[in-house]
C-alpha cells in the first residue's frame, strides 16, 4: 500500500505552474553537474578548465614531451533525516609540478649543508648562472 501511495506521488512534470520549464530528473552525470548550484558550478568551472588546458599546452610545448594533468570532481552528498539531499561540489585541477634538477650536497662537521665535498679542494671559485629558464606568461 505504501508503494502505491509513493508511486502516485511521483509525477514527472516538465512544466512549472507559470509555464516555464522545470529541471529534468537526473539520468546522467552531466544532468547532476548542470543541477549543482543551479548551473553556476558548471559555469564557474569553464575558466578554470580553460586555464588548465592552457597550462598543459604550454608545458607540453616547452618540454617537448608528454605531460599529464588531473581533474578531480568531488560531489559530497548529504541526506537529511526528512529525505532532503544536499550536494556540495568541488573541483581540483592539477597540472604537473615543475621538476627541478637534483643538487648534490654534504654535511659539515657543524651539521650545515654545503655543495662542497669535505676534504677536497676546489680548482675554481663558485660561478653560478642565474639566467631565468622560463618566461612567465601574462594570463
Amino acid at each position: 500500500m505504501a508503494e502505491e501511495n509513493a508511486a502516485s506521488i511521483l509525477i514527472d512534470e516538465t512544466k512549472a505552474a507559470d509555464g516555464s520549464s522545470r529541471y529534468p530528473v537526473v539520468t546522467q552525470l552531466t544532468d547532476l553537474i548542470f543541477m549543482l548550484n543551479d548551473g553556476q558550478f558548471n559555469a564557474d568551472c569553464a575558466d578554470k578548465l580553460k586555464t588548465f588546458a592552457a597550462d598543459l599546452e604550454e608545458r607540453g610545448i616547452e618540454d617537448g614531451k608528454k605531460v599529464k594533468g588531473k581533474i578531480t570532481l568531488t560531489i559530497e552528498v548529504d541526506r537529511e533525516h526528512d529525505g532532503v539531499y544536499f550536494f556540495t561540489p568541488d573541483i581540483k585541477l592539477a597540472t604537473p609540478r615543475e621538476k627541478h634538477g637534483r643538487t648534490i650536497g654534504w654535511v659539515t662537521p657543524e651539521n650545515r649543508f654545503t655543495p662542497n665535498k669535505p676534504n677536497q679542494g676546489n680548482l675554481f671559485g663558485t660561478v653560478r648562472d642565474v639566467t631565468p629558464t622560463r618566461t612567465v606568461r601574462d594570463v
